[in-house]
């Protein structure tokens, strides 16, 4: 197991924010965390637009799950403010 097998990606219902964790011995109890939201989020859009900028008002959807939990997220790049 290398040191990057310790670093996972984790919700935290506390703070509502994604995180990034660093455990050790113990899969439950991390030794360090920070906010990764936003760039979860980017890389969450990256994928879903395979690395490309999507127009204003361009949208897509990504499925992703198994057996019975299947989900699906749109994603659709707002236009100007109002």
């Amino acid at each position: 197991m290398s040191a990057i097998d310790n670093i996972k990606i984790r919700f935290s219902p506390l703070s509502n924010r994604v995180v990034l964790a660093r455990f050790g011995k113990s899969e439950t109890d991390a030794l360090e965390t920070r906010d990764a939201t936003n760039e979860f989020l980017q890389a969450f859009v990256a994928y879903a637009f395979d690395g490309k900028m999507p127009e204003k008002g361009a949208a897509v959807e990504v499925k992703f799950g198994g057996g019975d939990q299947q989900f699906v997220v749109r994603i659709e790049r707002a236009g100007d403010p109002a």
